[in-house]
């Protein structure tokens, strides 16, 4: 196949958006879809060499998987195996043991599948794992594990409905995708193979119509057509972010530049002349590498630090990537690629042995819980644990756990009950803790991420649903004699607390549906707390009493950063756990909802539950008491933090 350095200088654009938008530099808001156009050129490329290996019957599957173990494996091992010795080093518990559970899901080409399962890709907690960009890899393996078959199966038995049976195909992932996107299913459209399949199979499909071959296509117009390639991905770059229902219909965009770029662009055109430069081809060339390295060290990076790295310090991680990636191209990538050093018995066999000791590096990490006799302070880290009932009884989703089956803890007589969202889980654990002890217990009501929608369509999938039924039931329910009420208002309402001391402002649109989307922010938080003071009314009304949780205070960071020594090497805290947040900060921060409650008709049925008075003294909150942590993340209490607060509360068994 002859070379093209446009295709090289693709790449560095790719690569270049990816790293720029994980840096969270300005103008890179959509820089994800640098992962959309590596897709297409894989998918071009590699269809281009089987097509080619087919028409001269000379295409072997053992060879296309040599091929992929000589590209792929050398550089991720040597990524992975210093990404491990540094998590060694610098993790506190708790990220080791969730670092070694993607460390054995990458060696299985399973990542995108973990990282489904863990938290989004925009999320704030997945800046900070090192191996989140490995879902990529793990959707492409996946896609060359039967393609290349898929390919050679049609090829030989009806080689004139290949094109079609794959766009077919296409077609069904992309409408598979934008299905997924309208039923919120949000990370698995962004993660699984089945909706990302179309932009590998948009790339094997412009190969497979030999674009080459268009030569009688007007100079002008080919050149016209590849700068609105390079237009259609920068737009992307610049105008997507976050927000954007990602990847469906708007995939289209850098998708459609990118097969724009390969089918037309020339080195005579002025795009051709842009990606060709050498620099834009040097980095092309690197691409892989410096794909592979930029996570980690952005990673790491920013779990060192205690606010958001500058864009100086972002700068200079980038060139050290930059150096790693030049070296590892040079030193790593290239050198296995020769058959002349390493032949194909030898290829497959490093790659088997590569593969099981990362395989037995991360299992071995998960069952030593992440090592925490690494650090000095392993008995406060072990304290950063939320309920053992979190995965049982917490539920989401469209698929729920209904209210009549959820969770009944720890005595046989039921006369309590909580209802709230993630926020209550270890308040209702240290309760049913408490009325054990007068052989009572607690039926356990939470929701992922609900806000008390009552009389509006939360945008999160199930939520209003569940809220309805799980409301309904407790007034049917006369044994519960006592409901605890909790959300995280201030969260909902104002957005999550990401640079301390500064006030979040962000508009709550985003809790509710398209129904109210014309609607104002205060006209939505006010909409928010009508639907709260009707859930507690109804709850009074169907003759309960009535515990209402305050908001529970803030950590500036995650508590295993605020208490963890900056290495193994160290052995003190880098922060001052007993005053984390001041006060005063927490009445700013939560004036509106504190004014609303504040308001509510306190007395003989309904009662106040405020951390505030438990959790902050003497003008500060603290994130550690008397040797045992508080939190378990930023905002959610550990089982010793809900205990200090259900301490003060008043309990009867009936």
């Amino acid at each position: 196949m002859k070379y093209r350095p446009e295709i090289d200088g693709l790449r560095a654009v790719a690569v270049l958006a990816v790293v720029f938008f994980h840096a969270g530099f300005a103008g890179f808001s959509g820089g994800y879809v640098g992962v959309d156009v590596f897709f297409v050129i894989s998918g071009y490329l590699i269809t281009s060499i089987l097509q080619s290996e087919l028409e001269k019957q000379r295409f072997s599957i053992i060879q296309f998987y040599e091929r992929r173990a000589r590209r792929i494996l050398p550089a991720l091992t040597v990524v992975l195996f210093a990404t491990s010795i540094a998590a060694f080093f610098l993790m506190p518990p708790s990220l080791l043991h969730d670092y070694a559970r993607s460390l054995v899901s990458v060696a299985a080409f399973g990542s995108n599948i973990y990282f489904y399962f863990s938290n989004g890709y925009f999320s704030t907690a997945s800046e900070e794992k090192p191996l989140l960009h490995t879902w990529s890899l793990a959707v492409e393996e996946q896609y060359y594990l039967l393609f290349p078959l898929l390919l050679a199966g049609m090829w030989y038995a009806r080689r004139a409905a290949t094109f079609w049976v794959m766009l077919g195909l296409a077609v069904a992932s992309l409408l598979l995708s934008e299905h997924l996107l309208r039923q919120q299913a949000i990370d698995a459209n962004f993660y699984l193979i089945f909706s990302r399949a179309w932009e590998l199979l948009a790339g094997s499909l412009l190969a497979l119509l030999k674009p080459e071959g268009w030569s009688h296509f007007n100079a002008r117009l080919r050149h016209g057509l590849a700068w609105l390639g390079l237009m259609l991905i920068i737009g992307a770059v610049i105008l997507l972010d976050q927000s954007t229902p990602f990847p469906g219909l708007y995939a289209l965009i850098p998708v459609l530049g990118a097969c724009l770029i390969i089918a037309f662009c020339d080195p005579a055109s002025i795009t051709g002349k842009l990606l060709s430069h050498r620099a834009m081809v040097g980095i092309g060339l690197i691409s892989y590498s410096l794909y592979l390295w930029h996570q980690p060290l952005f990673a790491f990076l920013r779990m060192k630090t205690t606010q958001q790295p500058s864009a100086i310090i972002f700068a200079v991680t980038i060139a050290v990537a930059l150096l790693l990636a030049t070296l590892s191209y040079w030193y790593i990538e290239q050198p296995f690629r020769h058959r002349q050093r390493f032949s194909r018995r030898r290829i497959f066999q490093l790659s088997g042995i590569t593969l099981t000791l990362t395989l037995a590096l991360g299992l071995a990490s998960m069952q030593g819980q992440g090592f925490p006799e690494r650090f000095v302070n392993s008995t406060l880290m072990a304290s950063t644990v939320g309920s053992p009932l979190r995965d049982s009884c917490h539920t989401s989703g469209t698929d729920y756990l209904k209210p009549s089956l959820s969770c009944e803890y720890f005595g046989s007589r039921i006369t309590w009950a909580s209802l709230g969202d993630s926020h209550t889980v270890e308040l209702a654990y240290a309760l049913g803790e408490k009325l054990q002890q007068r052989d009572a217990g607690l039926l356990h009501l939470s929701f992922s991420g609900c806000p008390p929608a009552l009389l509006f369509e939360a945008k999160e999938p199930g939520c209003s649903a569940w809220l309805k039924e799980a409301v309904t039931y407790l007034e049917q329910r006369q044994d519960i004699q006592h409901v605890v009420v909790g959300f995280s208002y201030t969260r909902a309402l104002f957005g999550h607390l990401e640079n301390y001391p500064s006030l979040p402002d962000k508009n709550p649109v985003n809790k509710f549906t398209a129904a109210d989307a014309g609607k104002t922010p205060t006209e939505l938080r006010e909409q928010y707390w009508y639907n709260l003071q009707t859930l507690i009314e109804r709850m009074l009304a169907a003759g309960k009493q009535v515990h209402v949780v305050y908001p529970i205070p803030e950590l500036p960071m995650d508590i295993t950063k605020a208490i963890t020594p900056f290495s193994t090497l160290h052995n003190r805290a880098p922060h001052d756990v007993q005053r984390m947040t001041s006060q005063a900060f927490y009445l700013a921060r939560h004036a509106f909802i504190l004014r609303k409650l504040d308001s509510l008709p306190y007395g003989q049925h309904l009662h106040a539950i405020k951390p505030l008075d438990t959790l902050c003294q003497h003008g500060d909150c603290a994130a550690v008491m008397d040797g045992q942590a508080l939190y378990f993340d930023d905002n959610h209490l550990s089982i010793a933090g809900a205990r200090k607060i259900m301490s003060g509360v008043e309990i009867t068994a009936d």
